[in-house]
């Protein structure tokens, strides 16, 4: 080393059990005599940084500070020989080129500055500055050649005046107080010292060995984590070096409590998460933690979760459905995820001081992702006007949860893809992105506790979790309630010699069935059957209007949106105006609130399904009608735009390696019209189906047409002895195609 080398690389060098050889006034004067020394001696020279390995080594720091901090925009190294620099740039550059890298030096150590500007080795006649580390008159060629492809600039730094005199001073070590805090009822705790007074930078190792059913969280300092301590390190063996007195915290969590997940604000304000629930047949993915300021982060917004720190694993939005680890015992741990804010700078807006509000009038930047910030000036921003962004170009939208009206035309002609939206907003309608052609991809993002997982329709999360957690091959079913009601899955499984794990994926006869395939379709894996089983209903035919039921049923399965490409669906956002207008009256309740007795795991409706008592009055009506009522197997359903919105789906489902049989839903006989009571209306129907719609037919209508006498409280609700018949025959369907293929 050169003589000026602080005392403290010398000591902590010759701790190290290493030789220390002091001489000249700068690293190049040491390096030469090092190389004297190795041909004197026949020593291996390492150089320190014109080597690729040692380079290689040392990019691995630019990897970890990628790792740490994502959305890092610029990064700043030193720079004597080069190596550090070299390394870093060219590992952050082929990791991220969005972020910039620059080296520093001082102005009387320049050659690396000088060798970039000259795009060439440049050496030096003198290494001025106190900096020894960087005090280098000739750079590495290997180092500068990286320099200069990968950085963006080296600066230097002038009128640094550095003392010629340092005051040092020593002190004993002291002893130092340090306690470990174990529930041993939980788990038992070794260390390689014992507690109590310890000497003043004693390296100390502390093993945990978690009881069986309990699993060890990590050691937090001072103070538990249930009481708002962060984590220092969550796996059972801790080393540290004590440099003050401390109280080691370890952390626990009894698996018979229920299963837990870990949230790590990475990077935000708040300490560590927890969020526990209870496991059933029923509810097996927990809903995310909802983003009401759980995690904040100055200059940033959460957009989700991800099982990696650095965004590279599963992705989970708030209030979206977590598959969780198969073993019961292993926890799921989740890293917040941020997306910076765009400047304000790069909006127009208007503040009122009166209502302490800020509304968004115009947008002149050039931005790929566009963030509307939550606040401006310390306001939050609450709406944005009529043309705002109109003919804008960027490729990501974020709307913030602050934001409570988004004016029609307020996005007209913009050309974006991706929106991440916040549930919170109260008026929007579709007109807000009129002539946005290339939005396809919408991200619901749970900024408000849910309001109907108590409900039939909020049940739908159950019949989700079911269908992406299922093991292969699948059956799944689908129509409105019908299938919701007359499936009895347990039945259906044994009928087909459980081969098949099936999904009763019925919902409501008045909702898009396009839309609920445009979700399947992205779970369907080869050897799977899609059974469609549609009502007399233009939605169950392909009609792909939602309304405010097809949101009460998705609110608690809002990651189902990213299964679907948002432009083959009308009135999206003007349904969801008028779900949320409701919603903001309603009481609010949590996922976990859903009513585990109205169904089941596969989705079928369980409640007491007996007689027909909830229907007599229509019974009645029927029967004085002379037993016929205006239901009619109508052709005139299958129209070409609908059943082409119907077929695009069953494509994909097809192309994925599934099958889609088509069958035909169980109706009370009496509320048929007379023609559809006979054969040739029944056949006319079913021959439509065959020529227009993309499937194979495996039934015939008039099977299930049943007496009255199997309906519960509707003409389409089986009661439990209808649904089990129906599941019969459907089985029965379903073998004899089989046997076909």
């Amino acid at each position: 080393m050169p003589k000026a080398a602080p005392i403290a690389k010398v000591q902590a060098t010759e701790g190290y059990g290493a030789k220390v050889v002091l001489h000249g006034d700068c690293y190049d004067d040491a390096y030469a005599h090092a190389l004297k020394i190795c041909q004197e001696e026949g020593a291996t020279f390492l150089h320190p940084y014109n080597d690729p390995d040692v380079i290689a080594g040392q990019g691995t720091l630019g990897m970890e500070i990628l790792s740490d901090l994502p959305y890092v925009d610029i990064i700043v190294v030193p720079a004597g020989g080069g190596g550090l620099l070299a390394g870093v740039a060219s590992a952050v550059k082929q990791i991220n080129p969005r972020v910039k890298v620059y080296g520093v030096q001082a102005e009387g150590a320049s050659a690396i500055a000088q060798s970039y500007a000259q795009k060439k080795l440049v050496t030096t006649d003198s290494a001025a500055t106190i900096a020894d580390g960087i005090a280098v008159k000739a750079p590495g060629d290997l180092t500068v050649e990286l320099i200069n492809q990968y950085a963006d600039g080296v600066v230097t730094l002038s009128e640094v005046y550095y003392p010629t005199t340092i005051e040092m001073s020593t002190r004993t070590k002291q002893k130092l107080l340090m306690t470990v805090s174990n529930d041993s009822s939980l788990g038992r705790i070794h260390s390689n010292v014992s507690g109590g007074m310890v000497k003043e930078d004693t390296e100390i190792t502390l093993t945990v060995t978690p009881n069986e059913g309990v699993v060890f969280l990590g050691y937090s300092l001072n103070s538990s984590a249930e009481k708002g301590a962060d984590i220092v390190c969550t796996t059972p063996e801790y080393t540290f070096s004590l440099t003050e007195g401390v109280e080691v915290f370890t952390n626990y969590y009894n698996v018979g409590d229920g299963r837990l997940i870990v949230y790590h604000s990475n990077g935000g304000d708040q300490a560590t998460q927890y969020d526990t629930f209870s496991n059933s047949s029923h509810y097996i993915c927990p809903h995310a933690l909802i983003n009401t300021n759980y995690f904040t982060r100055e200059g940033y917004v959460l957009y989700g979760y991800n099982t990696e720190a650095d965004g590279s694993g599963t992705y989970y939005g708030p209030g979206w459905n977590i598959i969780m680890p198969e073993d019961p015992d292993e926890l799921m741990t989740l890293y917040a995820q941020w997306m910076p804010v765009t400047e304000k700078e790069a909006f127009s807006y208007s503040v009122n001081t009166a209502k302490k509000t800020v509304t968004i009038t115009g947008y002149q930047g050039n931005h790929e992702t566009v963030v509307i910030p939550e606040t401006i000036d310390g306001y939050p921003v609450t709406m944005i006007t009529k043309d705002a962004f109109k003919n804008c170009s960027f490729k990501t939208l974020y709307l913030s949860k602050n934001l409570q009206v988004i004016n029609n035309s307020a996005f007209n002609n913009c050309k974006f893809t991706t929106l991440y939206f916040c549930d919170t907003v109260r008026q929007i309608t579709d007109a807000a992105f009129t002539s946005c052609t290339e939005f396809q991809t919408l991200y619901m993002l749970a900024c408000m506790d849910p309001r109907y997982p108590n409900s039939r329709n909020g049940n739908y999360m159950v019949k989700y979790q079911r269908l992406i957690t299922a093991p292969g091959p699948k059956l799944v079913i689908h129509s409105g309630s019908n299938t919701s009601y007359g499936i009895d899955s347990a039945m259906m499984e044994e009928l087909l010699g459980n081969r098949y794990s099936v999904v009763n994926y019925g919902c409501n006869q008045d909702t898009p069935a396009c839309f609920y395939y445009d979700v399947i379709a992205d779970f369907i894996q080869e050897g799977d059957i899609v059974v469609h089983a549609p009502e007399m209903r233009n939605y169950q035919w392909g009609y792909n209007e939602m309304n405010t039921t097809t949101w009460q049923i998705f609110e608690g399965a809002y990651d189902a949106f990213i299964h679907v490409d948002i432009r083959n669906y009308r009135n999206v956002f003007s349904s969801f105006n008028s779900f949320n207008a409701s919603r903001y009256t309603m009481t609010p309740r949590s996922y976990e609130n859903y009513s585990s007795e109205t169904v089941n795991k596969y989705g079928d409706y369980i409640k007491e399904k007996i007689g027909s008592a909830g229907i007599q009055s229509t019974i009645n009506d029927r029967l004085a009608k002379g037993g016929q009522g205006t239901r009619d197997m109508d052709p005139a359903y299958l129209t070409n735009s609908y059943v082409a919105n119907l077929n695009r789906e069953f494509d994909n489902i097809t192309a994925a390696g599934g099958k889609v049989y088509i069958t035909f839903c169980s109706v009370m006989k009496i509320d048929l019209n007379k023609a559809s009571q006979g054969l040739a209306r029944q056949t006319e129907y079913k021959n439509a189906v065959i020529k227009n719609v993309h499937g194979t037919v495996i039934s015939e209508p008039g099977t299930y047409v049943m007496d009255y006498k199997y309906f519960f409280n509707s003409i389409y609700h089986l009661n439990t002895a209808g649904s089990q018949l129906r599941t019969q025959w459907l089985a029965k369907d379903i073998l004899a195609q089989l046997a076909k293929e």
